[in-house]
């Protein structure tokens, strides 16, 4: 029993050892990144923007990051184009964004808004995000059910990943790819792949070798936040947002709250709509609490943006008929105080700042 004991003491250790190892790696990563960043650009150039992806309409709106003003209207080139999410890549100085209806990304200059060129992808293109560190942008097609991994240097296909369906072969014919994210430093990158109305998987894989890691199961049409060192995982269908360590996708608690859906976060707090109840939470990260919920005045609040101080939030109201977005003034307690709403276009979908 005794040296039991000592093993399981001593592979705590070294798994400590190890997460503290890859925590402090990935900090001396980033600040080498901010450090390159800035001698390219500066510190984000002048830009400090909100955008959301007008799906019904084929634009994307643009508003001052500071002021909520409204800025400029961009309309995709392709006729019949269905705009849905945009990442933005700080090394190109450009933003991205995925065309459902044309199996392609378009890109922009991120200060000009010119347009740059386009990238072709699978079918329906729908959540992505993109990592500098690692020279990635990831997408996922929701018809063809694979994710593309594009390379930001060339702005090519470096392959489209599958379904993981040896790595979880109890995975239906229903399931496909949702949400995406990255670590921070680059080196995970972490899919929702959704199986019917009460079970997701979160699967994480390697950026460098673009191979499985591990996966963990949650509750239905669950999406992605990654915070320090924790990854959000709100469950629409199981109104629980799910903490995960990043490293290793280790639960560490769940938060209820009534159809999360979006997420976004700043330096002390998580933002969640709950999708089908019309609400904001408000949640403290570092006691993984709800702390707070509003009513929105219009209905399904979709996916939500923070400006780069941390004092905006931007909502974008999602449906057919939808045309609403709506800033709000963030608190220092993490309260919020509408500040003005917008007619963006129709169907405001996927949002983003920079």
């Amino acid at each position: 029993m005794k040296k039991i004991f000592l093993v399981l003491v001593f592979s705590a250790f070294i798994f400590n050892s190890c997460e503290k190892e890859v925590i402090e790696t990935e900090s001396n990563v980033l600040e080498n990144l901010d450090t390159e960043a800035n001698g390219k650009f500066g510190y984000y150039g002048n830009n400090n923007y909100f955008l959301v992806a007008n799906r019904g309409a084929s634009t994307v709106s643009i508003f001052n990051g500071r002021t909520t003003e409204f800025v400029e209207e961009i309309t995709l080139p392709d006729e019949g184009a269905q705009p849905t999410y945009l990442a933005y890549s700080r090394y190109n100085n450009s933003f991205y964004v995925g065309d459902f209806a044309n199996r392609k990304l378009v890109y922009y200059d991120a200060s000009s808004f010119e347009f740059q060129g386009e990238i072709e992808i699978e079918e329906g293109a729908f959540h992505m995000w993109i990592n500098d560190y690692a020279g990635q942008l990831w997408v996922n097609n929701i018809v063809s059910k694979s994710t593309s991994v594009i390379d930001l240097r060339t702005n090519t296909v470096l392959q489209n990943l599958p379904l993981p369906n040896d790595e979880i072969p109890e995975l239906t014919e229903n399931a496909v790819q949702h949400d995406v994210t990255i670590s921070p430093s680059g080196y995970a990158a972490y899919v929702t792949v959704l199986d019917g109305p009460d079970k997701s998987y979160v699967v994480m894989y390697n950026t460098r070798t673009l191979e499985y890691i591990k996966h963990e199961v949650v509750g239905g049409d669950a999406h992605l936040l990654p915070v320090g060192g924790k990854l959000y995982v709100p469950a629409q269908n199981a109104n629980t947002l799910t903490v995960f360590s990043r490293f290793n996708l280790r639960k560490l608690g769940e938060i209820p709250f009534s159809s999360t859906h979006g997420i976004s976060n700043n330096r002390r707090f998580v933002f969640t709509t709950g999708i089908a109840d019309n609400k904001i939470g408000v949640i403290d990260r570092f006691r993984n609490k709800v702390i707070s919920e509003i009513d929105t005045d219009f209905n399904t609040p979709h996916n939500l943006a923070v400006n780069r101080r941390g004092d905006i939030l931007f909502l974008a109201h999602s449906g057919g008929s939808a045309t609403k977005v709506v800033f709000y003034k963030i608190r220092r307690n993490g309260m919020l105080k509408k500040l003005s709403d917008f007619d963006s276009g129709l169907n405001p979908f996927g949002v983003l700042s920079y």
